[in-house]
């Protein structure tokens, strides 16, 4: 009994030896890392000083919505600054030139995908994101397979049935056409909603401890419980991913004619098409599918709730969308082929994710090797993250940005406005996607989803802010925001009502002739 004790007890500081070198070897290798190299003529990068040692900036850092605390930072030195998080140096841009010349200019250095601990760095990113670029390239050549306006005929029929869940009712039709896209059916959207939600509250410094202080990752489960949730997520999301996978395989062998990515998957690696940027075995093509499945809800639902926030709190706008959209689809469902004549639509969905955009922290990668700008230093190592919220609030580049406005990209006298406006204003390119090697493959997805979505929605319903006792509206608030470093307002009160006897009698038909 004495020789186990004394065991254990040998065991425990020899874990704690090894975790104060541990601890010993990250400081100083943040302290020498952030240094420039001695005579080369470059300065530190400025920023808030940390509160303590390693662990960094904690006491005016809100990690539920911390993107409020890095845009005042961000004011205050000029869209360029450093602090430190969890041992690591990160670095925080919202200056369009450093922006430009680091993620495009040199993108080899800066297209790294960072270690969050939640969400691990791993060496098939790189295929996973290609593979992503090759799927996206045919669906768009597709014509995204009809999923979306079968899609949107249910989404509309629900509606009308419960206008009241109009937010899970969205993230339901993201779901369904993500499923569609990726497993060649809409029946495990639910799972894919619940997986993905999960997978997003872990993404970020609201998510667990171990994305604030990444070392910590490498300590056992007992000590960390967050890495438990963790774990019990990216085991049912295996779980779920796999099967989807096994069963839409088996059904292409089957049938032979299921466009989906799981049969994309397979045929490239089949027929050694593009092999070089593929994946090294099945499972690695299953994990791809899976996270194409999965980013393709939140990413667009947060916008096309934002849109419906934008639309009670802007009636003028509303009435204006919904006018031009009358005139150009009539009485057919609105489609992809009227986006050409449907500017004030475009503009209204590409000024929400300006107006409050729905990745204010930005996209994270790492710098691979050390690089300079504009005579600082930017060491080796570290995360950099792109602003969003910084370079959509920044006044140099958007009249008001605080303002809600369209008409920036409508109108000829603005800064912003791009012609023809058969093409523009576009979603796809805007800073909100990212830029360069990592910028999002699902662009032109989102737009058209978008389009789809929210275009629809004003043709078939009126969109109201609720009534008080006394009959005076009651106004979303934009600043109740989800915790998410992907996400949009949180559920708020409104009423979604159809416009007329008329309109409700359309979709009715619509859904009767699309899923019966």
């Amino acid at each position: 009994m004495t020789q186990i004790s004394q065991t254990s007890i040998f065991s425990r500081q020899i874990f704690c030896i090894i975790l104060l070198c541990f601890f010993v070897h990250r400081c100083v290798r943040y302290l020498t890392s952030e240094l420039p190299a001695f005579g080369s003529g470059l300065k530190r990068l400025p920023g808030p000083c940390s509160t303590l040692p390693y662990i960094g900036r904690v006491h005016d850092v809100d990690r539920m919505h911390a993107w409020n605390a890095m845009k005042k930072f961000s004011d205050e030195y000029n869209g360029l600054f450093s602090c430190t998080l969890g041992g690591e140096t990160h670095i925080w841009i919202a200056r369009e030139d450093v922006a430009q010349d680091l993620l495009c200019n040199n993108a080899a250095i800066s297209s790294s995908r960072a270690d969050l601990g939640a969400y691990p760095g791993k060496d098939h990113l790189i295929r996973q994101r290609k593979f992503a670029h090759a799927i996206m390239t045919r669906n768009v050549t597709n014509k995204f397979d009809g999923h979306l306006g079968l899609e949107t005929k249910r989404l509309m029929h629900e509606l009308i049935s419960n206008p009241g869940n109009y937010h899970d009712l969205i993230h339901l039709f993201c779901a369904r056409v993500s499923s569609r896209f990726a497993y060649g059916s809409e029946g495990s959207a639910p799972e894919h909603v619940v997986n993905a939600n999960q997978f997003l509250g872990q993404l970020g410094p609201s998510g667990p401890v171990t994305n604030l202080v990444p070392f910590l990752r490498f300590l056992p489960e007992w000590l960390v419980h967050d890495k438990r949730a963790v774990r019990l997520r990216q085991e049912a999301e295996e779980k779920l991913w796999q099967g989807m996978f096994d069963r839409t395989k088996e059904e292409y062998k089957r049938s032979g004619q299921l466009k989906t990515y799981v049969s994309a998957s397979l045929e490239m690696r089949e027929s050694g098409e593009e092999g070089k940027l593929l994946f090294e075995n099945e499972k690695e093509a299953m994990f791809a599918v899976g996270m194409l499945c999965t980013v393709g809800i939140f990413t667009i639902a947060a916008p096309a709730t934002l849109f419906i926030m934008a639309m009670v709190l802007h009636p003028e706008w509303q009435k204006k969308v919904r006018d031009q959209i009358d005139e150009v689809a009539g009485d057919e469902l609105l489609d992809l082929k009227h986006s050409p004549r449907l500017p004030i639509l475009r503009a209204a969905i590409k000024e929400c994710v300006r107006w409050k955009s729905t990745v204010p922290l930005g996209k994270w990668s790492i710098f691979t090797e050390d690089y300079s700008y504009d005579g600082y230093h930017f060491p080796k190592g570290a995360v950099v993250h792109i602003l969003d919220i910084a370079m959509s609030q920044d006044p140099q580049r958007y009249e008001d940005p605080s303002i809600y406005n369209p008409d920036r990209w409508l109108n000829e006298t603005s800064p912003n406005y791009k012609s023809p406006l058969t093409n523009y204003p576009r979603l796809k390119g805007h800073h909100v996607f990212g830029r360069g090697k990592r910028a999002c493959p699902g662009q032109d997805l989102a737009e058209a989803e978008l389009i789809v979505l929210c275009g629809n929605l004003l043709k078939f319903f009126i969109l109201d802010p609720t009534s008080d006792q006394k009959g005076d509206p009651i106004w979303p608030d934009p600043n109740k925001w989800a915790t998410d470093v992907i996400g949009g307002p949180l559920p708020f009160e409104c009423e979604i009502r159809p416009r007329d006897a008329a309109m409700l009698d359309m979709v009715e038909k619509m859904y009767r002739d699309g899923f019966t």
